[in-house]
């Protein structure tokens, strides 16, 4: 086995946590209620989508008077 410095520890453990955070990231933005990964079986509640609120009106500069 070859000896490795630091940095490349730095970079193997960013990139494990990286592929990590993805995972969970996805898992949570599914809208699956059954989830099985790597021998491991979710069964979870999805929340319903709110619907989008109306657009806000311009804030900006108000109209001219006449």
């Amino acid at each position: 086995m070859e000896n490795f410095t630091l940095s490349e520890l730095g970079l193997f453990v960013a990139t494990l946590s990286g592929a990590i955070v993805s995972l969970i990231f996805a898992v949570q933005k599914s809208k699956c209620s059954s989830i099985n990964c790597c021998g491991i079986k979710c069964e979870r509640k999805v929340p319903e989508d709110l619907p989008n609120p109306p657009p806000a009106e311009d804030q900006g500069n108000p109209p001219p008077q006449a």
